[in-house]
């Protein structure tokens, strides 16, 4: 560095100065680029939390004299696509499918009860197991229950007596072997001799 002349001197200086300057733009672009990540990171939605899907619950409503329950969800984000019902297998009923119209007819079951003891103007207690499709705000979903419907004896003048149909209320949610669950009901209210 002794055998330098000012002109070599003066170049390394501005090397060292290009250099740091380099240097600065490095640190600043780095710097501009975590402002920037940051930022993008702010923007970002957070993430949905998803919440816990609640059971379906089903109401009714009697009409035509007790011969027919309209079956409706009381929340109108679920829609009703179709159901399965399903009745106490020492009944021999088979079971009934619904399509863009729930509801429970009276006459899918009259028969078979009309055939059983019971007196007229006497409450009874029907055990069914209803399986729904059903659109939650437009996803597809599935929910299987054990209602009971009540019904109360009326005489006709010709012919035997019908079950008019008041209303239905929940027992227990559907899971694993819901047809013998809802025969195991069937035979705890109505005992064989």
């Amino acid at each position: 560095m002794a055998d330098e002349t000012p002109a070599q001197r003066r170049r390394r200086w501005l090397t060292i100065g290009e250099t740091i300057g380099v240097l600065a733009l490095l640190i600043s672009a780095a710097s501009f680029w975590d402002s920037h990540q940051q930022r993008a990171e702010e923007r970002k939605p957070a993430p949905a939390v998803k919440a816990a899907i609640k059971p379906l619950m089903l109401t009714s409503f009697a009409g035509d004299d007790g011969r027919l329950l309209s079956i409706a969800s009381p929340n109108p984000d679920r829609v009703i696509q179709t159901q399965t019902i399903l009745f106490p297998t020492p009944l021999a009923i088979d079971k009934v499918d619904t399509v863009g119209n729930p509801r429970i007819e009276a006459g899918w079951f009259a028969g078979a009860l009309n055939k059983l003891p019971h007196e007229s103007g006497r409450p009874g207690r029907l055990p069914v197991a209803i399986v729904t499709q059903y659109l939650d705000d437009g996803v597809a979903r599935e929910d299987s229950a054990i209602y009971e419907i009540g019904y109360r004896w009326r005489s006709r003048l010709i012919g035997s007596d019908v079950p008019g149909m008041e209303g239905m209320t929940l027992v227990s949610r559907g899971g694993a072997k819901l047809q013998a669950r809802l025969d195991a009901k069937w035979a705890r209210a109505n005992p064989t001799p």
